[in-house]
C-alpha cells in the first residue's frame, strides 16, 4: 500500500475534466490507501475537510501558505476553523497544521506577512498539538531557524529540497522529511544525496500533483497515483526492497495521524 503524504485535488480538479470520482478511483486501482489534500488558504482549508469527509483514506490539512495573503482577518479564521475541527466530530482527518512555512523564491508575499503567518500557525500547531506541514523555497535556513526557535510538536518538511546538513538540522527539530518527484531528477544531486541520508523512520513520500511529476512524466499534470515512481526511485536509490520503503512510509504516517505520539 502506498500513501502519498501531499497533495491538492482541488487544484488538479481544476486543471482537469475528471471528477472527484476518478481521482479517487485511479487511488484505489493504483493501490494507494491513504493521501492528504493540502490546503493553502482558510477556503481551501474547508474544502479540503469536506473533501476528506466524503472519501475513506483521505485527510487535509488547514492552513495558510506563504505565497497566500495572511491579514490578520485570515489567520483568526483559520484559527477558528482549526479549533473547531480540533474539538469536533471531523478531528481525526486533520493531519496537521499547513502548508505554512516560508517562500522567498516566488515572493508573492512580503516576507515579513510570511513571517508573521509562519509564527501564527506554529504557534496554532504548539496548541493544539497537532504536525506542521512545513513549505520552504529558498529559505531553508531562515525555515529551520524559526522553527528551532518555537516550534513544539514536530512535523513534515514537505516537498524537501536541501541537502544532507540541511536534513540533519530538520531531523534534530523532531521533522519528518517528504520527498516529491524532483527528487528523481538527473541534476538533484544534493536530493539524491538527503534521500540516501534520512533514518527510514522519518522518511515520507509525496507528489505535490499537481506539480513536479516525476521521471518518467516530467513535464505533464502530476496525480497522486505517479507517487509510485518516487517510491521506486528512493528504493533503488537507498539499495532497499521496494516494500521496505512502503512499510516504513506506512508506518511513519500512522504515527504522526497519532499526533499525540510526535510532540517533542
Amino acid at each position: 500500500m502506498y500513501i502519498d503524504s501531499h497533495a491538492h485535488f482541488d487544484l488538479i480538479l481544476e486543471d482537469t475534466s475528471d471528477s472527484e470520482d476518478t481521482l479517487v478511483a485511479n487511488l484505489r486501482a493504483n493501490n494507494l490507501s491513504r493521501a492528504v489534500q493540502a490546503s493553502i488558504d482558510v477556503a481551501s482549508s474547508r474544502w479540503s475537510r469536506d473533501f476528506a469527509k466524503r472519501w475513506d483514506g483521505i485527510f487535509f490539512s488547514a492552513g495558510i501558505h506563504p505565497s497566500s495573503p495572511a491579514p490578520d482577518t485570515e489567520l483568526r479564521a483559520l484559527q477558528s476553523f482549526t479549533e473547531e475541527i480540533h474539538c469536533g466530530p471531523d478531528s481525526g482527518l486533520l493531519f496537521g497544521i499547513g502548508e505554512c512555512g516560508l517562500d522567498f523564491y516566488r515572493m508573492r508575499q512580503p516576507r515579513e506577512m510570511q513571517e508573521q503567518s509562519f509564527r501564527f500557525q506554529i504557534a496554532l500547531a504548539n496548541r493544539l498539538g497537532r504536525p506542521l506541514i512545513v513549505h520552504s523555497r529558498d529559505a531553508m535556513d531562515e525555515t529551520l531557524a524559526i522553527l528551532g526557535e518555537i516550534s513544539g510538536t514536530g512535523g513534515i518538511i514537505h516537498c524537501f529540497s536541501g541537502d544532507r546538513r540541511a536534513a540533519q538540522r530538520a531531523l534534530d527539530l523532531g521533522f519528518h522529511i517528504s520527498f516529491a518527484g524532483n527528487v528523481t531528477y538527473r541534476n538533484a544531486a544534493d536530493l539524491h544525496d538527503s534521500a540516501a541520508y534520512v533514518p527510514l523512520d522519518r522518511l515520507l513520500v509525496e507528489t505535490d500533483a499537481p506539480f513536479l511529476a516525476p521521471v518518467p512524466l516530467r513535464g505533464r499534470q502530476n496525480r497522486p497515483e505517479h507517487v509510485i515512481h518516487v517510491y521506486r526511485f528512493i528504493a533503488d536509490l537507498r539499495g532497499e526492497p521496494i516494500d521496505r520503503i512502503t512499510e516504513s512510509v506506512l508506518n511513519n504516517f500512522l504515527e504522526l495521524v497519532n499526533h499525540e505520539a510526535k510532540k517533542v
